[in-house]
Order: C-alpha cells, then sequence, then structure tokens
C-alpha cells in the first residue's frame, strides 16, 4: 500500500427508499453539504466524493462504494465521512467487517457524523448496537414494501418495472397499463400464428424476416434504456423463449398475474419463483390484446410436444388421443413397409405389462372425430334460429330446475329471512319487556332460528346452483359460437382440433374383424363430453 497523505478524506453519501420518510433529509445534495462542512470545520482535506444513488444500503455490491474500497487499497486516502452509520450500510455483519476489520488493518478513520462516531477518538461501542438497529429498520422497511406491492396486485393494479410488450402504463397511472398501438397487432398477430398450430420457431424466424424490432430493442428505442452492443447489433433477433413467454402471459386477455417471484431475503436479492398458490391473479383489469378462446387454443398447443416421424407426416391429433386405462397419450405409429398408420398406448409401447394397446388405426380415429364434428356442428345449424333449443340438447336439468325458477326460490328464501330476522329481534324485545316468559321465548326462538339456519343452507345451495347452470349456459354458448363455424366442414386440420376438442379418449377395441367394436369419447372445450 502506498504512503496516506495525513488529514486526506473521502466523502461518501448514499440514498435508496431504503430510507423510508427520512429521504428528504438524506438527499445526496444535503448529505454532500453537511460532510464538506464538516471536512472544512475539523481540517480534513477531500480528495474525492464517492456516491451510490439509489442503491440499497443491504447490499455492498455499489459502483461508488467498490470504488472507495480499491482507492483505500491504493492508499490514496486515510479517513472516510459519512453523515451517520447507516449510509455506510444496513447489512450488520458486513458494516462490522468494514468497520472492525478491513478499515482498522488500512489506517482508515472512519467518522459517522450525526452518530458521533470516531474510530480515531472517543467511545464507539455504540457503533455496533445502531449497526443493528439500522440492519433491521431495513428489514421493516423491505417488509413493509413487499406487502404494499402485493395488496396493489390483489388489487389488480400493475407492479411491474416493465409493462408487458404490446402495452405502456398510461400516464399518470403507472399501476395501470394501456394498449401500446405500436406493438398491440404485433402480439396479435403472434396469437393467430401460434393458432394456427404454427410452431414458435418459425414465428421467431418470420419476425426476424420482416424485421421486427425485439421487445428489448423496442424499449431501447423508445426510452434509451438497455441499449447494449447486442441490442444494438441485433435488434430484430427473436429469441424463441421471449415468443414462449409472450405466448404464455395471461396479461393479453386482459387478466394480470403477479407476485410470481420474490427475493431470497432483504439481504439477498437473488430472484426465486414463488410456488404458483402463492401467484396472485386479478381478471379484467386492463383492455385485452386477443380473446381467451385464441390465448386457451394457444396454450394447447404450447404444451404439446410435437415429434417429426419416418414419413415427416403430419400428426394431426398429437397431444389429445388418451388411453382410458393409463391416461397417457397414445404413439403415433408408421408401418414403412405397409404404410399403415395407427396409434396405441405409450405405457404398452414401453412396456406391455403395464397396460394394453389401445390400438385404433387413424383412419378409424379420423373418420370418428369428423362425423361426431358434423353432426354437433348439424345440430347447430337446425337450431341456429334457437340457441334456447340447442341448449337443451345439452342439458339434463327439468324445467323446474331452470335457473328462472331457482331465482324465484332464493328470493322467497331471501325474503323470509329478512321476516324471521325481524320476528326473532321482536321477541327478544318481548321477552326484555315481560310480554312473553321465558320458556315461551326459549320455544318460539328456537324454532325460528332452526328455520332460518336451513334457510341460510338452501340459499348457500341456490346461489351455487344457479351460478354453476349460468357458467353452463356460457359455455355451451362458447360452443356454439365455435362449432357453427364449421357445418360443411369435409376435412380435419391441427388448429381445427385444437380450437374444438380438449382431448380424445380411447378405449380398447372388443372382437374382430368386421365385428369389431371401439369406444372413443370426444371431450369439447367449454362442454366436455356431449350425449350422442
Amino acid at each position: 500500500m502506498g504512503i496516506q497523505q495525513q488529514n486526506t478524506a473521502a466523502i461518501y453519501c448514499r440514498l435508496s427508499r431504503d430510507d423510508g420518510g427520512d429521504s428528504e433529509s438524506n438527499s445526496i445534495s444535503n448529505q454532500r453539504e453537511l460532510l464538506q462542512r464538516y471536512a472544512r470545520d475539523h481540517g480534513f482535506i477531500v480528495r474525492q466524493e464517492y456516491v451510490d444513488d439509489g442503491i440499497s444500503g443491504t447490499t455492498f455490491e455499489r459502483d461508488g462504494f467498490k470504488r472507495m474500497i480499491t482507492d483505500i487499497e491504493e492508499g490514496k486516502i486515510s479517513s472516510v465521512i459519512c453523515k451517520d452509520l447507516s449510509r455506510l450500510g444496513r447489512n450488520n455483519a458486513l458494516v462490522a467487517y468494514y468497520t472492525e476489520i478491513f478499515f482498522p488493518e488500512n489506517d482508515i478513520q472512519f467518522i459517522a457524523v450525526n452518530d458521533n462516531i470516531d474510530t480515531f477518538h472517543g467511545e464507539n461501542e455504540i457503533m455496533g448496537f445502531k449497526s443493528i438497529l439500522n440492519e433491521y429498520y431495513a428489514r421493516d422497511i423491505s417488509k413493509k414494501v413487499r406487502s404494499t406491492y402485493r395488496m396493489l396486485a390483489a388489487k389488480g393494479e400493475f407492479v411491474g418495472s416493465l409493462a408487458p410488450y404490446g402495452y405502456q402504463r398510461e400516464p399518470g397511472n403507472k399501476h395501470h397499463l394501456i394498449i401500446d398501438e405500436e406493438t398491440a397487432p404485433i402480439v396479435k398477430t403472434m396469437f393467430e400464428m401460434a393458432a394456427q398450430g404454427i410452431a414458435c420457431e418459425a414465428i421467431r424466424r418470420e419476425f426476424r424476416r420482416r424485421e421486427i424490432l425485439t421487445p428489448l430493442a423496442y424499449i431501447a428505442g423508445k426510452t434509451g434504456k438497455y441499449q447494449t452492443e447486442s441490442v444494438q447489433k441485433y435488434p430484430t433477433d427473436w429469441n424463441t423463449q421471449t415468443v414462449i413467454s409472450i405466448l404464455k402471459n395471461k396479461a393479453y386477455c386482459g387478466h394480470l398475474v403477479q407476485q410470481k417471484k420474490t427475493v431470497k431475503s432483504f439481504k439477498n436479492k437473488k430472484s426465486v419463483t414463488r410456488p404458483k398458490s402463492e401467484w396472485v391473479e386479478a381478471r379484467d383489469t386492463h383492455e385485452a390484446i386477443i380473446d381467451e378462446q385464441t390465448y386457451d387454443i394457444v396454450q394447447s398447443f404450447l404444451v404439446t410436444k410435437k415429434r417429426d416421424n419416418i414419413l415427416h407426416e403430419d400428426n394431426i391429433f398429437v397431444g389429445m388421443l388418451k388411453c382410458s386405462t393409463c391416461g397417457h397419450a397414445l404413439t403415433f405409429n408408421i408401418n414403412c413397409r405397409y404404410r399403415n398408420k395407427n396409434y396405441f398406448c405409450n405405457l404398452y409401447r414401453r412396456s406391455t405389462k403395464r397396460c394394453t394397446s389401445h390400438f385404433i388405426t387413424l383412419n378409424l380415429i379420423y373418420n370418428t372425430v369428423l362425423y361426431d364434428i358434423q353432426k354437433k356442428a348439424a345440430l347447430a345449424k337446425e337450431y341456429s334460429h334457437s340457441f334456447e333449443e340447442f341448449l337443451r340438447q345439452f342439458t339434463q336439468e327439468q324445467a323446474e330446475n331452470s335457473v328462472k325458477a331457482q331465482q324465484k326460490e332464493l328470493e322467497r328464501c331471501r325474503k323470509r329471512c329478512a321476516e324471521l330476522d325481524a320476528i326473532i329481534k321482536q321477541l327478544f324485545e318481548q321477552n326484555v319487556t315481560g310480554v312473553i316468559n321465558e320458556e315461551r321465548f326459549v320455544i318460539l326462538s328456537a324454532d325460528y332460528e332452526s328455520e332460518e339456519s336451513e334457510l341460510k343452507k338452501r340459499i348457500e345451495t341456490l346461489v351455487k346452483q344457479i351460478n354453476k347452470q349460468k357458467k353452463d349456459v356460457e359455455s355451451t354458448s362458447n360452443f356454439f359460437n365455435i362449432i357453427s363455424k364449421y357445418t360443411d366442414l369435409t376435412e380435419l386440420t391441427r388448429p381445427i382440433l385444437h380450437e374444438l376438442i380438449e382431448k380424445i379418449v380411447v378405449y380398447d377395441g372388443e372382437g374382430a374383424g368386421k365385428s369389431r367394436k371401439q369406444k372413443v369419447e370426444i371431450y369439447y372445450r367449454f362442454v366436455g363430453l356431449l350425449p350422442d
């Protein structure tokens, strides 16, 4: 280490959100003025100033602080002056290391002006206690900040650092998203391509061919931030993972799913993913770019791993066919010699002892599904003038259990509950005033309270039934709107299957030859398994 000049001082200033309500008094300008005045009054020559603005005291990975440490090791300064101990940091272990080990080993005089700490003079036993309090303060602030963000997320407020690509923060309200007219059409195009079964890698290549700016390059051009060498050199080099993350984001259908990640602790800022049970979802928080139906179709494509086969033929049923016994997917198989195409249980393929084959030919499953879709579409066409008639074909509820009838019963139950509340209140008053004796009061109040309890249970049941039936009607309406598009369907494609069907369950065949029969269950989107 070089020879230090006596009274050659450095002043160190730091400010961050750790300071809470003290941010104004702790402003960099106020700290600098205080420390310069102290240095003049006590004969220190200030050779350097080190500043970290907006950096938490719980970390010592700060540019200004690290430059100061380097200069100390090179013998350029002999004293470090801070406004108070918390400016040095709010991590007790590291504050202790620098004040009790590093500074003494390098003959550094450390001064915290407002805490009356001077390591070359006076009693400094209070320093350890103040350091512990400073860390506790940072811990408390961090806890409050996290709690506030979680509360805002639950209310449907956007709390992310950057708006999702396709959106921007509303001017004057950073917690609300509005559509970015420049990038929203790009997001819509991406979802439309994905809903047609186009792979994410192909979408990436197409966006690159069209020279569409990546999300990071777009932000860099708008704000001047993130102007890295890579962004400047390859502004249209889309990444497949970026495409996937956009397609998986529920924000594009108007919902916010937040609080997916947190930090290990208030000291360790490393990001960790929370369990899904701790994510916070708020629905209908902003204008959607795509509808939920398109979103769901895209998700079904994303979870399906499409593998090439020996003849490079398109397997339109990939990920859809399920074994009725074990639930595994059915594997597509091609006999190259005879060019037979069929499916059988994937678990059976791995171990013939664990399941049976559930063998079915491509031709049979294709024709079965096509015929069933045509039949449902024909029904939709037949009842196109009346959705209610179409609805009756797929509901087992009797007329008296309709939503209308249940709504009337619910109103009667609620009215009777209100009457019982008034009666029970009147009974209490009559008992207190002596109009009825205690024995009579106990019998009557018990009867009325029992009736009220049963009514409340019935109300709860009716509300659940009404909500379920309303949801069923809405789901059937969605299915009706989709199936109505395919009244003239003559050919199946992978996008059509994903738009209409959730899964197809295949049972083992019975019999042989022309007498062979095989059960197939088709579960449609929104409505599930429908009666024939």
